[in-house]
């Protein structure tokens, strides 16, 4: 291998765009067929549709009533007869123990609010960013954007995405695949993991991680050798406007900045800073319009909503936050060991509704863990990167309040799915009839997933239940 990874190799513009645009079209019809029914309309968990519309009307709060009150944030403001304002959520009706937005605890006797002026401000805490690709869509259609089309299109679209990307690294001698295991290799991206059965959804959640894929494989592709800092700063703040824990990403742009080839930069300090200042200058802007907004809505910059989730009313989130060392041990069990339940008799197999086990549903993960010697410097360098970013992404979501429920799979590994992918691909280990058929599998555990989550209730155990019961 040489001292540095080569260029691109050139390419026609037919051999550039043939493959990706027939992959596009056949995952658009793939994803399509597995959403069925659910592309006549749109999908019953439309957060960032009303959001969009908000916006639209001038807004953060909502315009329009939520349908439901599955995961809005809100909260209380009244007017007391004193005159007074106040906005909060209760934490004791019965006593009239009230905390302000600001922390304090009030007492309020329900004589002192005037009923004539109060009311429930509902708001969307999820990160805003698919809302904002939403807007052209909204304006033209209100509040009837059909979301799950929407993420439809980014889940096609992110198929492509991965398959440049590999063809990326390939070109570069990063991973000296051919066509042929890069085609596995995307196959097993849009329809061996998660990916497959999140972008059939629509639905708030499920558009998050989409959309946030979306991002996340265009800011790896802008990020490569540092090539694009100003295109890589845009897709990173776009990705953590969506999903919040790809800000983590950013050590990847930073490690090709500072330690180019492998080696500690030595040398054209000058250069560097440039290429740091175009990367960080969108991501500061969007970052503090980001904080502006949770200022405007909860008054507090830090505070972007989940707080006030079912009106702060979450026994978990108010005795131990939203990030705690308590909730380690059962995030861990959701993404490693939860596997479902086999029975004698029909259906067969339930599954918990905290998902189960990455290696369930992708065993081939387990070659990650077998990957040939480095042969070079640069070739342990970007070995080292890709774990190190897996790690710096997906740290958070292990102390987080929730386990993804409710979920087919554990849904937070999408955001760095797309970095596992390419440690397969640079782990340059051959891709056995073994390794095929475990692609094979997992396509066939996720194809399942896609078709019965949400539709099928007899497959899965009822309620929150998170181990088997007896």
């Amino acid at each position: 291998m040489s001292a540095t990874f080569d260029a691109p190799k050139a390419r026609t513009w037919q051999q550039r765009a043939l493959i990706p645009c027939v992959l596009f079209a056949v995952f658009f019809g793939l994803l399509s067929a597995l959403s069925w029914e659910r592309l006549a309309k749109q999908s019953p968990d439309a957060h960032f549709v009303y959001l969009a519309n908000a916006w639209l009307d001038g807004s953060l709060q909502l315009q329009k009533a939520p349908p439901h009150r599955n995961d809005w944030a809100s909260y209380e403001w009244m007017r007391l007869k004193s005159g007074q304002e106040v906005k909060g959520v209760w934490l004791d009706r019965g006593t009239g123990r009230f905390r302000t937005l600001g922390g304090e605890v009030l007492v309020i006797d329900r004589g002192e609010v005037d009923h004539r002026n109060k009311e429930t401000r509902y708001f969307v805490s999820f990160p805003p960013g698919p809302a904002a690709l939403m807007l052209p869509l909204a304006a033209v259609w209100g509040y009837e954007v059909n979301d799950v089309l929407f993420t439809l299109f980014f889940g096609a679209l992110n198929v492509v995405l991965m398959f440049l990307l590999l063809r990326r690294f390939s070109d570069g001698g990063r991973s000296g695949r051919g066509l042929g295991e890069n085609l596995w290799l995307t196959v097993l991206f849009g329809a061996g993991t998660v990916h497959l059965w999140c972008a059939v959804q629509g639905q708030v959640w499920f558009t998050a991680l989409v959309v946030g894929a979306t991002c996340m494989l265009l800011y790896l592709l802008a990020s490569i050798d540092a090539r694009h800092p100003l295109l890589a700063g845009i897709f990173l703040a776009m990705g953590f406007a969506t999903r919040t824990p790809l800000l983590f990403a950013c050590v990847f742009f930073f490690a090709y900045v500072l330690f180019p080839g492998g080696r500690l930069r030595r040398g054209e300090w000058k250069q560097a800073a440039v290429k740091l200042g175009l990367f960080c200058l969108p991501c500061l802007i969007v970052g503090l319009l980001l904080l502006y907004q949770n200022h405007l809505r909860f008054e507090s910059f830090s505070e972007f909503g989940h707080t006030y989730l079912a009106g702060g009313s979450i026994g978990r989130i108010r005795k131990f936050g939203l990030f705690n060392v308590h909730f380690l041990s059962k995030n861990l069990s959701a993404a490693l060991t939860l596997l479902p339940r086999i029975q004698p008799d029909a259906p067969y197999v339930k599954i918990s509704r905290h998902g189960m086990s990455l290696l369930l549903t992708t065993p081939v993960w387990i070659y990650l863990f077998r990957p040939l010697p480095r042969e070079s410097r640069e070739d342990a360098f970007t070995w080292r990167l890709l774990w190190f970013t897996v790690a710096a992404v997906g740290t958070p979501a292990l102390f987080y309040q929730n386990t993804g429920y409710e979920q087919f799979g554990y849904r937070f590994s999408l955001d760095y799915t797309p970095l596992l992918v390419l440690l397969l691909a640079v782990g340059r280990r051959p891709l056995t009839w073994v390794f095929k058929a475990l692609v094979i599998f997992g396509i066939l555990v996720n194809t399942f997933g896609a078709v019965t989550f949400k539709r099928f209730d007899q497959f899965y155990l009822p309620g929150a239940t998170f181990f088997d019961p007896d």
